[in-house]
């Protein structure tokens, strides 16, 4: 609508020109006359300006342009001839803005009717004003006829005009009459159509579309002439008076329209300078069609939709680009509305015919226009309904399948994948350090690494030949489906090629993560089941894929395969994890010690706490065992606490042992990351009154230790109490040189892997070797674990190694068997 306000608008601003003649439609052929036009300079009666104006056709393009001056038209027909006793033929006008007009029909120099047709005057209850403007012309057979035709306002255009005879006369009447019941009740049709459709939908942004629908209706009915047919003469003469404020409030509401509709997908933009002083700007025009004249309102106008329309399209196209398929019935309402306005504006050209089809361009695309609104709003509906659906079977961050895509959806479609390939594999992958990345760099920038990582599996998934995809409602398809926020599932079609692509996404893992300027390797677990032999439907597939993940150990490698072992050990982990939880409950587990020996007099210097659990049903049951799943299910942080409760306990009840010895206690590094470890550490100690001088830390799986101000607090405060801290395992797993400095080590433990194999392994004995000299370098304490030979302990003496513990010197014992050994 105000595009197509605007495209006339500018039309009758720039008074472009319009043909000076006269259409006669009727039995006779069409003849052509000129049109006269006399400018007044002063006021004059009809008479005056029939005897003493001097009209011309020079001055008539000037007449139909915006003017507060008065000019008159004159239309002279002849005199019948004898044969026509009366003959009446019927003026008719297509535009209703005029003010004022006045028809003053003339017999020779006999005024014989005058008609007020303006847009501001009073018909007289004239019943022909619900069909137009109709003026009958009664010819005479005595004298000429003329018709003075006195237009003042400022509203440009007069013309066409148009004369038919009788019989054409009420037919243009009827036809008139249908074209305007049938654009009323299409539009009141479709206004109470759109208030229900508002009832139920209740958006903010329907209720621009309503008031738009409002604003067309009052436009059209002025611009097509049937105002006076709805509304009563004073709320049409208040419409006319302020033509350009309702147009700009039509324009303000369309550009209201536009916001809302476009809004859901941000655009325009928050920081658009049109979105955040649009609102200003149109309250800004409509006080100046207040203050200024109707032309310049006019021009302003112009320039107004001029901007709407190149913003608003490229509003659209910008949100077509970026998916908003429902934005398309939003353009073809812009299209519309151009097509009307240019094709309306070649009526006043006189290149298109005036007739009942032409006429019609203008309100039809208005129509149209609205519906094309409606079916945009209706589409937008429909397309949210399928994002909506979309949300519920994809996860946010990725844009993958999620939990529900593969329990509920998949499923469905399973019958149809095996009818192809009726062999499968689910290949489930879990990043198992997501908990570490949480607490040690956020959440908010673990989910962005996961997010990260799980994008390049996909990635690198797409290119794999053998891999199902999965269809989504928007009509793309995946490769992965993303069950949690660290497991990731993908369906092979070539189970026997599943080794090969599980390297493939290996090679994936060992590209390092970005985080915090740190280079991050990801921990990972593989699990497979096969398809059908493993698992008949989806439930038992995950299943089967999940007990094979949740298998996988630091020394079986990142990749199990399901079997049926595997699932009778994930039953025994399920009753480890049960009677563990109520043993730590109940205080049941207890510790042995192995003594560590000064290697130059082998003196027994401390021991090292080893945790040990016998279950009434499970017997005994190995910390390598049941420590990995306390570390999962996050029973250690009470396992820990247990444990450091009874070695205190114990060492208070024997205070003379710390006179000589000291001892050594393991810990988890997931214990290090809780912020008030330290405190609660240095708590207990204290309530057992022992010096913490006596006593030093282990700790194993430092990778994650890194910058990490919980860790760093938690170690000055042990340090600043008196505890030693040494790292455990040195040499394999996760442990790296920069933790010696970071966690101001005491203590560096030589992992019994590399002092086993001291005698058969040139290797072995290099890295053993340099770890002495390292912790020479950095004065700290170097302890061998594992010693199993004099040999061995011969050759680690001869490197200078301080500090050893291992089955040739002794094996772990009771705390009453270390006494009697100490004592």
């Amino acid at each position: 609508m105000a595009a197509k306000c605007f495209l006339l608008f500018l039309f009758t601003s720039a008074q472009l020109w319009a043909e000076n003649t006269i259409t006669f439609y009727g039995s006779d052929s069409r003849i052509n006359t000129p049109i006269l036009t006399f400018e007044e300079k002063q006021t004059l009666s009809a008479e005056e300006v029939l005897s003493t104006g001097h009209f011309q056709q020079g001055i008539y393009e000037e007449s139909q342009g915006f003017s507060e001056r008065a000019y008159w038209h004159k239309l002279t027909f002849p005199k019948l001839t004898s044969s026509d006793t009366e003959k009446t033929i019927h003026l008719s006008l297509n535009y209703y803005l005029i003010e004022h007009l006045d028809f003053y029909l003339f017999h020779g120099d006999q005024l014989q009717n005058h008609w007020k047709k303006g847009a501001l005057d009073d018909w007289q209850n004239d019943a022909s004003h619900y069909n137009g403007i109709w003026v009958p012309i009664s010819l005479s057979n005595k004298n000429n006829t003329t018709l003075l035709i006195r237009k003042q306002g400022n509203s440009p255009l007069l013309t066409p005009f148009m004369l038919f005879d009788d019989v054409s006369a009420e037919t243009q009447k009827v036809q008139q009459l249908i074209f305007w019941t049938f654009i009323i009740s299409s539009l009141s049709i479709l206004l109470a159509h759109n208030v229900f459709v508002f009832s139920l939908l209740r958006q903010p942004g329907f209720v621009y579309y309503l008031a738009l629908n409002v604003a067309i209706i009052i436009a059209l009915s002025v611009i097509t002439g049937f105002n006076r047919w709805i509304f009563s003469p004073e709320i049409n003469q208040w419409i006319i008076r302020n033509l350009f404020t309702i147009f700009g409030i039509g324009a303000w509401i369309l550009f209201r329209f536009s916001l809302h509709f476009l809004k859901e997908i941000h655009i325009p933009s928050p920081q658009s300078f049109v979105k955040r002083y649009g609102d200003v700007f149109f309250i800004a025009f409509l006080f100046s069609t207040q203050i200024f004249s109707v032309k310049t309102g006019a021009l302003f106008f112009g320039a107004v939709e001029l901007l709407m329309f190149v913003v608003c399209t490229y509003w659209g196209i910008k949100a077509y680009r970026k998916g908003f398929i429902a934005v398309r019935f939003y353009l073809f309402s812009w299209f519309v509305l151009i097509i009307g306005s240019i094709l309306n504006t070649l009526i006043f050209w006189e290149v298109l015919p005036i007739n009942l089809l032409t006429e019609s361009i203008f309100p039809v695309s208005s129509l149209l226009q609205l519906l094309g609104f409606s079916f945009a709003f209706a589409d937008k509906a429909k397309q949210f309904e399928r994002n909506r659906a979309l949300q519920a079977l994809t996860d946010y961050s990725t844009g993958l399948p999620n939990r529900t895509y593969y329990f509920d959806k998949l499923p469905a479609l399973l019958p149809q994948i095996t009818q192809n390939t009726p062999q499968l594999a689910l290949i489930m992958i879990e990043i198992s350090n997501y908990p570490t990345l949480s607490q040690a760099f956020g959440p908010a920038k673990a989910d962005s690494a996961i997010c990260e990582t799980i994008k390049n599996i996909h990635k690198q998934v797409l290119r794999m030949e053998g891999i199902l995809t999965f269809p989504l409602p928007n009509k793309s398809a995946q490769t992965l489906i993303r069950i949690t926020s660290t497991n990731i599932v993908l369906i092979s079609t070539t189970p026997d090629r599943i080794k090969q692509q599980v390297l493939e996404i290996q090679h994936i893992f060992d590209t390092p993560t970005l985080i915090n300027k740190i280079h991050f390797r990801h921990q990972y677990k593989i699990g497979s089941a096969l398809y059908p032999s493993q698992g008949s439907n989806l439930d038992k597939l995950y299943q089967n894929a999940l007990i094979a993940n949740h298998s996988v150990t630091h020394l079986s490698g990142n990749w199990a395969t399901f079997t049926d072992s595997l699932k009778n050990n994930h039953a025994h982990q399920l009753s480890l994890i049960t009677q563990l939880t109520d043993d730590i409950q109940l205080e049941k587990l207890h510790f042995h010690i192995q003594p560590q020996v000064n290697l130059a007099d082998r003196s027994i210097i401390g021991g090292e706490v080893l945790i040990r659990w016998h279950n009434q049903y499970l017997g005994q049951v190995s910390p390598a065992e049941f420590i990995p799943l306390a570390e999962q299910t996050g029973l250690i942080y009470k396992l820990t606490d247990m444990l450091l409760e009874k070695v205190f306990h114990w060492a208070s009840e024997h205070p003379r042992l710390l006179e000589t010895q000291r001892l050594s206690v393991n810990i988890s590094a997931l214990d290090l990351l809780q912020e008030d470890f330290a405190k609660r550490v240095i708590k207990q100690i204290q309530s057992h009154q022992l010096s913490a001088k006596k006593f030093t830390i282990e700790i194993t799986e430092t990778s994650v230790f890194q910058n990490n101000d919980i860790v760093h607090n938690n170690v000055k405060l042990l340090h600043r109490t008196g505890f030693k801290l040494a790292i455990d395992d040195f040499g394999v797993g996760y442990s790296s040189m920069q933790n010696l400095v970071s966690l101001e080590t005491d203590e560096l433990k030589i992992d019994q892997f590399f002092v086993m194999n001291l005698l058969n392994d040139p290797q072995s004995q290099t890295l053993c070797r340099n770890m002495i000299d390292l912790s020479k370098a950095l004065t700290i304490i170097s302890v061998a674990e594992g010693i199993e030979s004099e040999e061995v302990l011969q050759l680690l003496l001869q490197w200078q190694c301080q500090v050893g513990q291992g089955y040739h010197l002794y094996r772990p014992m009771t705390p009453t068997d270390y006494l009697t050994l100490v004592g």
